[in-house]
């Protein structure tokens, strides 16, 4: 009986030992498994989270950049579009000038005056305007100042007037045009023998108050002295077109003047000033 019961006690304490090994164990695997999920939580917000959310970033980032290379370089495809078609638009619009000069040049003209001599025109003479070696002569020798030749008997609306112009000595010469009788008001065009143009619109008594419309430097124009320059103006209700040497250069809109005489000048910015003028011309519209 003794024996009996020694052996079932080592029996008890073998399970109770087993019992208690296997608590342990999974008391430890349960560990384990806290501080691995612990650990994967601390990873997920410490490693992983932040790295989605990087990646996420630098994705909206590049998204973004896209976006703006592409927003910009549909803006520059506009421009460029724009410009294009600005000109095109510009050159169809010279094109179009020099086809209605071409055309309205090719007729024979309404008036076709030589300017060797007085005609039926009546040109001023006397001051400074005077006929020379069948040549029409303007000259004008106070500075900053210009001085108008007017065809007295000329009276129009809608043409386009055209004369040969050679600077002798001196700044610039020029056309006018819808000139009053009283010299008060026109338009003027002037050209110089460095190869510049203005534009005026003239108004008063005093021949320095002049507005101007458009201004600038031109290739058509034959620079220095004595050289030969053809300078014409169309003049169609309120737009004026220029043209040097036949060839189109600007155009002005204007609505103060629509009609009046036509005439030559000398212009002085600094230097006394001679301009002789020949084959003055208008054609009608």
């Amino acid at each position: 009986m003794m024996e009996f019961e020694a052996k079932s006690n080592t029996g008890l304490l073998k399970t109770a030992d087993k019992h208690r090994f296997s608590k342990i164990t999974l008391a430890i695997a349960t560990a384990l498994l806290l501080v691995v999920g612990s650990s994967t939580l601390i990873g997920y917000k410490i490693v992983y989270h932040p790295y989605i959310l990087r990646i996420q970033g630098t994705a909206t980032s590049i998204a973004r950049i896209q976006q703006t290379v592409h927003v910009r370089a549909t803006h520059a495809a506009q421009i460029s579009a724009t410009l294009i078609a600005q000109d095109r638009a510009t050159a169809t619009a010279v094109a179009r000038h020099q086809n209605n000069y071409d055309l309205v040049t090719s007729s024979f003209p309404s008036i076709n005056d030589d300017l060797h001599n007085p005609d039926i025109y009546n040109w001023d003479t006397g001051s400074g305007c005077t006929f020379n070696n069948s040549t029409y002569n303007v000259t004008v020798a106070e500075k900053g100042f210009f001085l108008p030749c007017i065809a007295k008997n000329t009276s129009l609306s809608n043409f386009v007037y055209q004369v040969d112009m050679k600077i002798i000595s001196g700044d610039a010469g020029g056309l006018i045009i819808r000139s009053h009788g009283d010299n008060s008001q026109s338009y003027i065009f002037v050209v110089g023998q460095d190869g510049s143009y203005s534009i005026y619109y003239y108004s008063g008594e005093n021949r320095k108050a002049a507005q101007t419309l458009a201004d600038g430097y031109n290739s058509q124009i034959i620079t220095g002295y004595r050289q030969v320059n053809t300078l014409a103006v169309l003049a169609s209700g309120s737009s004026l077109d220029f043209y040097i040497n036949r060839k189109y250069v600007t155009s002005v809109i204007d609505t103060t003047l629509s009609s009046g005489q036509i005439g030559v000048l000398a212009n002085n910015y600094k230097r006394s000033t001679l301009v002789a003028y020949s084959h003055a011309r208008v054609w009608k519209l």
